[in-house]
């Protein structure tokens, strides 16, 4: 069975879940709920006091319990880590963490910039990825995921059609968006709906809308 930590390596995921969960909850009780998630500086600059944390426990504990192991034709020693997480010593992880957390930041912020830019100027055959129940009344609360797309565009007006295949999750609607079956005509009602610019951009805010595709 693959060893997943050595020594105290799981004190890596145990620091950075705990810190991040309680961090939010203490920022957001007393500067306000939702300003953790608001303000991008502040998630920086918690993942670099953890990422700080961890580092320092990473050195300590190793510099502390490393193995010395002494080559026996030359006479060199070298220290091996004793605590480590998927081979790596912790100290390492303080900087792979953050390094991956930033990575995928950026990419969401370019994608829901393009998102944005989408929605602003909207173009026939785009697809939107959405939550029923957060745009119409009276939808199935489980089946509620599918997607909507634009036949028309008239100044700030647009004119959907919605699919008439739901999903419980959103998986569903990212695959049929992948794989091309939301482009068919078929996928879709014939009924049209039209919604304004400003509508459609507090539908993403609000998290009615999750993805704009445009090919």
């Amino acid at each position: 069975m693959l060893a997943i930590w050595k020594g105290k390596g799981w004190v890596v995921p145990a620091i950075f879940l705990a810190a991040f969960a309680d961090v939010q909850l203490f920022v957001d009780y007393f500067m306000g709920e939702g300003f953790y998630s608001d303000n991008r500086w502040v998630k920086v600059m918690a993942l670099v006091a953890v990422a700080i944390l961890v580092g320092v426990i990473g050195c300590l504990f190793n510099n502390r319990d490393g193995v010395i192991h002494v080559d026996s034709e030359t006479g060199k020693k070298t220290k091996s880590p004793a605590h480590t997480l998927l081979f790596l010593p912790i100290e390492v992880w303080a900087v792979i963490v953050p390094f991956i957390f930033l990575s995928v930041d950026y990419f969401n912020a370019e994608q829901e910039s393009k998102s944005l830019t989408y929605l602003e100027k909207p173009r026939v055959n785009d697809i939107y990825g959405v939550d029923f129940s957060k745009i119409f009344k009276n939808e199935d609360p489980t089946y509620k995921y599918g997607t909507m797309v634009v036949v028309s565009v008239n100044l700030n007006v647009i004119e959907v059609q919605s699919s008439t295949h739901a999903y419980d999750g959103k998986s569903g609607v990212r695959k049929d968006i992948y794989n091309g079956k939301a482009k068919e005509a078929f996928y879709y009602a014939d009924e049209v709906t039209p919604f304004n610019v400003r509508e459609t951009i507090k539908f993403y805010d609000d998290g009615a809308i999750f993805s704009v595709n445009r090919k």
